[in-house]
């Protein structure tokens, strides 16, 4: 009798259990993450600016040759599927080559996949900092003339509290991410 009353309030959507969400939980016991870096227009931005909306942050480069366009094609995608509910979705991009990705070359980059997207940078310092919060690992590796930047790849979404509750990856479907972004950002 009771399982059966669980049931019917799960499948009602009045009780959530935990696994509703499909992308990885950040365990909550982590500090919440935060940066202070500027935007594309030189305003300083941290994380807590954006309470309100769900926000996801990733980083990356511009010159990256398959993660990070990859990445944002998913993500451009599942903004375009949550119609309405991408008014309450907020995507960042932190660059990890502030040497080449200057505030026009991101505000071009984000713009070329959703022009809601923002792309954030700031000194080396501070962005070592934003990545250490965000536990993102990179480096820069000689390739011939130029670098690459190695970088780890999670995507990570923070709930409209700025608390850190899911990571994504490249492998992540645009179902899951319309699927988790739709629930974090009801009303």
């Amino acid at each position: 009798m009771m399982l059966a009353a669980l049931t019917a309030c799960l499948s009602s959507g009045l009780v959530r259990s935990a696994d509703t969400f499909h992308l990885e939980q950040w365990p909550p016991s982590m500090p919440v993450p935060d940066f202070q870096l500027v935007d594309t227009d030189a305003a300083p931005r941290r994380l807590s600016d954006y309470r309100g909306k769900v926000t996801i942050v990733f980083f990356g480069f511009t010159h990256c040759p398959d993660v990070c366009p990859a990445t944002f094609v998913k993500l451009a995608l599942a903004m375009k599927e949550l119609g309405a509910v991408a008014d309450r979705i907020q995507v960042l991009f932190v660059t990890l080559d502030p040497d080449r990705d200057t505030p026009a070359a991101l505000k071009s980059y984000v713009a070329f996949f959703d022009p809601r997207f923002v792309g954030l940078t700031g000194s080396s310092a501070q962005i070592n900092a934003a990545a250490s919060s965000f536990a993102v690992h990179y480096a820069k590796v000689p390739r011939g003339n130029e670098y690459s930047i190695d970088h780890s790849s999670g995507i990570y979404v923070c709930d409209s509290t700025g608390r850190l509750r899911l990571v994504g990856t490249l492998a992540t479907r645009v179902a899951d991410w319309t699927h988790d972004i739709s629930l974090l950002a009801a009303p």
